[in-house]
């Protein structure tokens, strides 16, 4: 019992004794079925007339019968997955062995050809994918190579079943083998390097490890190359044992990779043997989907090109073979050639060219967004039923706020730290009252409400036309000291936000009530009631919104069974694919292909938001709505995303900056909806300088889908400051925040605050100058700084585009053409 001393003795306290819940393990016991059915009444079926018809739900008779078949076949299925799991490599589908390098002096070729021997020593095919059987083994592999590139690197991580990663341990540093090894971080990142110590891992294998790790890791097996001419027994087990630690530390807990060496044909077949019999990691993210590696692929026949429907180009129609993993293929799904686009199936094909499956008329369209109506925001005559809905909803309101009681706080509690009382049962409960909230400047200005503002249509960005414009020209115009002021400048500004965040200085050239006429006073930021369909932006009219996300996702994966099974090798034949494909596709031999499905309403624009991290590696300032290069999943886009606090309601507020010490943080922007989970990888592009200098994309962030939601309020907030001039107990003098009369009687509605905590309103205005008479709840002092906080919505920019090779300019460099959003405001306010 927990008891409370006082000066005159010992009170019980009111809390009582609590004790600990009974642990029934991970079912629902007979009391939590009785109370989550909440006296609903289930009806039975199958029961003579004499019984009772109907009882309390989750107590039938049947009930237990019922939970016991739901077991068996989640039992059932989980063991069906094993098997096939299992399967993989001696039935159907071959294993697919990828071999990534890292270093600079790393080889891939050569253990590949060292593994390839060991499993058939007939297998000479080295230079592109190699259907390998081993008959020891009883299995068969796909053996493959990754280029040097990280992004073609990531792109055969998501479809491999085994990442073979090379490293060349050099023979000729010297390394104390009693050298006392580190001790690795808790937090799985290293930030200090150990070569010292004999790894051997760079800054880039670095970087290419922690990309692959994010995007979800299969099975994996690490070799070293060059262990074998290291003399000193002592020394080769030291090297072997500081590398497995290493990658123990950056891998998750269920990823035991192991090390080996196959310097020798002994050596290479114990790694094969490990490679064949180790347990393979399963991905959810893919495994909800098709998808496949392509090992051939051509055109269906010889006829000339046709024009296309949507913009006239030629195109052709192109044929792709491999093994279709993860879920079965239909021909009316969509399906998506990473780096080259999405497209429409014509019919899918085995082996010898026969049909298996052919496309029909409920085949999925390629249309990503809608089509803007200009009409469907003109004002009409209400009819009767939105009368009735708009009275219905009225009375509801009112049946609320009727509801609504008002708690009894402490003396200097203000409404809005009143509405985040976490226990109002612990105050007295007064009569409920009904106050009529003053009107926000914005509430005072009459607005439009209609569902699409009317603005320009020249200031629209639209899809098709992201890729014009002169920013590369003006990228490759800046010297080397411009970049590194910009990068500079950027930094300066991120160390601002961080120190002074939101505040903003009054402009004294234009007024106020001007300045910041898209913003708003709000009471309450949890509470205070905005409209999410107020004035939005045209490029709403084109994405689409989901009543229920979750419901759509699971409907989609229960109907996403009828198609070609998998394990079978397929021949899918594309609709309308552009000519310059096979061109583009013969520069990149050594790059992987991937073929991947594409689920009901993938397809569909909308607002999505992502649960973003930050790479640690990592410590530039991202700045909102910088251009990105995002993978998500199979596909990749470029965008603007913008960033935003995490919250689970129905606002969140904006961030300026993605600072480095940031753990979390919201990422939303324009994009093609993806069911969860789906991982996000988040690359920042280069100049072209250095990218011909053979440098890649650095790492920034990554994270996962969240839902899409285009109703969901990023709130952008601005703090105004003034300073105290004159003082008398809870009434005071101030100046600077206003610099005119009119600003102080537009803003006077709104409540201000002082950075000590005390509360107050603006009485009146004193002068012409901007200064005002303020009161707070309580006696303010000549040092504190009075602020005031207003809020304005925020909206993604339609900058999104579909990352590929076929698009006619560069997409992963980068732009220099995003200045300030405040700047921009206030030079259109002076035009």
């Amino acid at each position: 019992v927990s008891v409370l001393y006082w000066e005159g003795g010992i009170n019980m306290g009111t809390a009582g004794q609590k004790n600990k819940a009974h642990k029934h393990g991970k079912h629902a016991s007979k009391s939590e079925r009785k109370e989550s059915s909440k006296g609903r009444v289930m009806k039975l079926s199958g029961i003579s007339r004499s019984a009772p018809t109907s009882v309390k739900g989750g107590l039938d008779a049947g009930a237990k019968m019922k939970r016991m078949q739901q077991q068996q076949a989640r039992v059932k299925t989980k063991r069906s997955d094993k098997v096939n799991m299992m399967r993989l490599g001696r039935k159907g589908a071959p294993k697919i062995v990828t071999f990534i390098p890292i270093g600079d002096t790393t080889d891939q070729k050569v253990t590949r050809t060292q593994i390839q021997t060991a499993c058939d020593p007939q297998a000479t095919d080295m230079e592109s994918i190699a259907h390998v059987k081993s008959a020891k083994h009883h299995q068969t592999f796909s053996f493959l190579h990754s280029t040097d590139s990280m992004q073609d690197q990531l792109d055969l991580a998501k479809v491999s079943d085994v990442i073979v990663i090379v490293c060349r341990v050099n023979a000729d540093d010297e390394v104390d083998p009693n050298t006392v090894e580190p001790d690795l971080p808790d937090d799985k990142t290293l930030h200090t390097w150990y070569s010292d110590i004999g790894l051997c891992i760079d800054d880039t294998g670095r970087q290419i490890l922690s990309s692959i790790n994010c995007q979800g890791l299969p099975s994996v097996c690490v070799i070293l190359q060059g262990l074998n001419l290291v003399a000193n027994a002592k020394k080769r087990r030291h090297l072997e044992r500081i590398h497995l630690r290493y990658f123990q530390s950056i891998m998750t807990a269920d990823v035991v990779p192991k090390v080996f060496c196959s310097d020798t044909p002994e050596k290479a077949a114990v790694a094969l043997r490990y490679i064949s019999e180790q347990k393979l990691r399963s991905l959810k993210w893919r495994d909800i989907r098709p998808y496949f590696l392509v090992d051939q692929c051509s055109w269906k026949d010889d006829a000339p090109p046709t024009a296309s429907e949507t913009d006239g180009s030629p195109v052709k129609d192109l044929c792709v073979s491999g093994y279709l993993r993860g879920r079965p293929l239909s021909p009316n799904q969509l399906v998506h050639l990473t780096n080259y686009g999405t497209y429409q199936i014509e019919a899918i094909l085995d082996r010898d060219g026969n049909v298996l499956k052919q496309s029909d008329e409920n085949r999925e369209s390629l249309q990503y967004c809608q089509v803007p109506d200009p009409m469907e925001g003109e004002q009409t005559w209400p009819t009767e039923e939105e009368l009735k809905e708009a009275e219905r909803q009225t009375k509801k309101k009112k049946k609320l706020t009727e509801k609504k009681m008002k708690v009894k706080v402490p003396t200097g509690f203000s409404s809005y730290q009143a509405a985040w009382v976490a226990d109002p049962a612990s105050f007295e409960v007064l009569e409920s009252e009904d106050e009529d909230e003053e009107d926000t400047p914005m509430d005072a200005k009459s607005r439009a409400t209609t569902k699409y503002s009317r603005v320009s249509s020249a200031a629209q960005t639209d899809v098709e036309e992201v890729m014009g414009g002169d920013w590369l020209a003006k990228d490759e115009a800046m010297t080397d000291e411009e970049r590194v002021a910009e990068m500079q400048r950027l930094r300066d500004l991120s160390t601002d936000d961080r120190e002074f965040p939101d505040e903003v200085d009054t402009p004294m050239h234009i007024p106020s009530r001007i300045r910041f006429q898209k913003y708003r006073g709000l009471q309450s930021f949890r509470s205070s009631e905005w409209d999410p369909n107020e004035s939005l932006p045209l490029d709403y009219a084109r994405i689409f919104k989901f009543q229920n996300f979750r419901r759509t996702q699971k409907v989609s994966l229960s109907t996403a069974v009828d198609g070609v099974d998998i394990d079978t090798y397929v021949t899918v034949v594309l609709k309308a694919v552009p000519v310059g494909f096979v061109e583009e596709w013969q520069k990149r031999m050594e790059a992987p292909l991937v073929l991947s499905g594409l689920l009901k309403h993938e397809q569909k624009y909308s607002v999505v938001h992502y649960l973003m991290q930050r790479n640690k590696e990592y410590s530039e300032p991202i700045k909102s709505k910088t251009r990105l290069v995002i993978h998500m999943g199979f596909r990749k886009v470029v965008a603007n995303p913008t960033y935003s606090d995490v919250c689970k309601g129905d606002r969140t507020k904006f961030a300026r900056y993605f600072h480095a010490d940031d753990r979390f943080i919201m990422m939303s922007f324009f994009a093609p909806t993806s069911y969860m989970p789906t991982p996000a990888l988040c690359f920042q592009p280069i100049t072209r300088a250095e990218k011909e200098g053979g440098a890649e994309m650095p790492f920034v962030s990554f994270g996962a889908a969240e839902l899409p939601n285009p109703d969901l309020l990023v709130l952008k907030k601005v703090v105004l400051t003034g300073h105290v001039y004159k003082t008398h107990k809870r009434q005071c003098i101030v100046r600077y925040m206003f610099h005119n009369d009119e600003d102080v009687k537009w803003f006077q509605p709104v409540e201000i605050y002082t950075k000590l905590g005390f509360r107050g309103r603006i009485l009146k205005s004193v002068g012409t100058h901007g200064h005002m008479k303020a009161t707070f709840s309580g006696i303010v002092q000549g040092h504190d700084v009075v602020c005031m906080d207003l809020w304005k919505r925020v909206f993604p920019k339609w900058t999104t585009a579909a990352f590929s090779h076929l698009a006619a300019g560069a997409q992963d460099e980068t732009s220099d053409e995003d200045e300030e959003e405040e700047s921009e405001e206030m030079m259109e306010h002076d035009a």
